[in-house]
């Protein structure tokens, strides 16, 4: 009779003993002793104080195996269309900076971050979220950005894409507190102000098109 694993006797198990049970059962592809083996490890993974104000008894948000996948899935899409985007649009740093002379202690994005993907944003590095990849632009004191998040890891059906930008250029623009419902009271996000919000990629990313066409300046032909 084969030996049945249980939650219990895998917690039970030392460091050495659950990380070689973990690699023997992925490459037998025991996928239900894998799950439990993942649940574990990520039990007992140290939990990182706070890098914000936190309030008392903050727990981090749990990332999954799925939430992973749906994270890249999100990156893909996000890339593929800052890619296409900088095709026609001029988004280099320094014609940011000169458009932008005017505005006090400017700083400039870049579309993707250094390796050319998503960036990572702060509710993410903070575990208030499962997952925050976004694009951004920045032009004055203005900042327009298209973000792909996801609050919890139990709701996976609940990717949020949401297009930051003014509200004399977003017609359904919606405050901060409406689409980022953990933050705390006059707690900011850069100079973000808030925007829209869809439940498909396709929407966001048709409207996030149309709002760097009302801003960016287009490349040369």
């Amino acid at each position: 009779m084969a030996f049945l694993w249980t939650q219990e006797k895998i917690a039970a198990l030392s460091s050495a003993e659950l990380n070689g049970l973990y690699r023997n059962a992925s490459e037998a592809k025991r996928t239900e002793i894998v799950s439990l083996c993942e649940a574990e490890l990520l039990a007992r993974k140290p939990i990182k104080k706070p890098s914000f104000n936190a309030p008392e008894g903050f727990v981090p948000v749990v990332r999954t195996a799925l939430t992973k996948k749906l994270e890249l899935d999100a990156v893909d899409m996000i890339v593929q269309l800052a890619n296409e985007l900088k095709k026609a649009y001029d988004f280099d740093t320094e014609r940011a900076r000169s458009l932008s002379m005017d505005a006090k202690h400017f700083i400039p994005h870049r579309l993707l971050d250094a390796k050319g993907s998503a960036k990572v944003g702060g509710a993410q590095k903070q575990g208030r979220v499962a997952f925050d990849r976004y694009i951004s632009y920045r032009l004055k004191d203005e900042v327009y950005a298209l973000i792909a998040i996801l609050f919890d890891s139990d709701d996976q059906k609940s990717v949020r894409y949401q297009v930051f930008g003014p509200p004399r250029l977003l017609e359904n623009f919606a405050p901060l507190a409406e689409v980022r419902p953990y933050l705390m009271d006059d707690e900011v996000i850069g100079k973000s102000s808030g925007g829209e919000e869809f439940d498909n990629f396709k929407e966001a990313a048709d409207r996030f098109r149309w709002l760097i066409e009302q801003v960016a300046p287009k490349l040369k032909s």
